[in-house]
């Protein structure tokens, strides 16, 4: 068991996260497992940046009590990530954004912020219930992904498409049964808005009735769907180069 904090994002962990909320300015305290595997060249650079910026180092010798996960040697304590209501969300969007639908499982969501991050998605909306929780595995699953993401909490995804569509967005749901491409697609001069469903269900029908276009990745025929986390990946960079 880790050390207790209340507030997202408030405990970071791993060398990657940990960097990555320094380059936010979120770290207020830093805890060290002295260990003689504390060798990387990434490790030692993030040593130098924390006593650059003069931060509380709390070096910990002994592994009986060390109070956070053992995957990890080096662990930040942060100022809380500020995650917004839907309300008013229109004040932080940016061009392109990613709306999931009901995300349930902890490593998708976290490889899919990570992904988004690296291809300029940097508000991704969830809902409020029956949906993944952001914990500090996901901070770390992102690697470091979490810092660069405006976090939008929605109550109705219906409601939600309605408002991002009054703010001129293009709404892109997948589906692998859809006959359009999302490669053939053209995206130059569009806002963009990606919809992802449930790793069971993906979008239901009802949803896809709600959106300007359904698109599939093309892909060969023997395997039937990938991972929600892969096909997000594939389809966020896939807008990423055509825009």
């Amino acid at each position: 068991m880790g050390l207790k904090v209340d507030g997202v994002g408030q405990l970071v962990e791993g060398v990657n996260a940990l960097e990555a909320a320094l380059s936010t300015n979120r770290v207020k305290k830093v805890y060290l497992l002295e260990s003689p595997n504390n060798t990387s060249s990434k490790y030692k650079n993030l040593l130098e940046i924390l006593r650059k910026k003069n931060l509380e180092i709390e070096v910990v010798k002994d592994q009986s009590k060390w109070n956070f996960h053992s995957r990890h040697n080096i662990v930040g304590i942060c100022n809380e990530k500020k995650i917004y209501n839907e309300t008013n969300f229109e004040q932080i969007l940016k061009n392109k954004v990613l709306i999931l639908d009901h995300i349930q499982d902890t490593n998708n969501f976290g490889a899919i912020v990570r992904s988004a991050a690296a291809f300029g998605f940097e508000t991704i909306f969830i809902p409020k219930k029956r949906s993944v929780k952001i914990t500090e595995r996901t901070f770390t699953i992102a690697s470091g992904g979490m810092e660069y993401i405006d976090i939008v909490l929605y109550n109705s995804i219906f409601s939600l498409l309605k408002k991002i569509k009054s703010n001129n967005y293009w709404t892109i749901g997948l589906d692998m049964n859809s006959k359009n491409k999302i490669k053939e697609i053209n995206l130059v001069d569009q806002k963009i808005a990606l919809v992802l469903g449930s790793e069971q269900n993906g979008i239901s029908l009802e949803i896809q009735k709600k959106l300007d276009l359904v698109a599939q990745i093309d892909m060969s025929e023997s395997i039937e769907s990938l991972n929600a986390s892969v096909a997000a990946a594939i389809a966020m960079h896939q807008i990423f180069i055509k825009k």
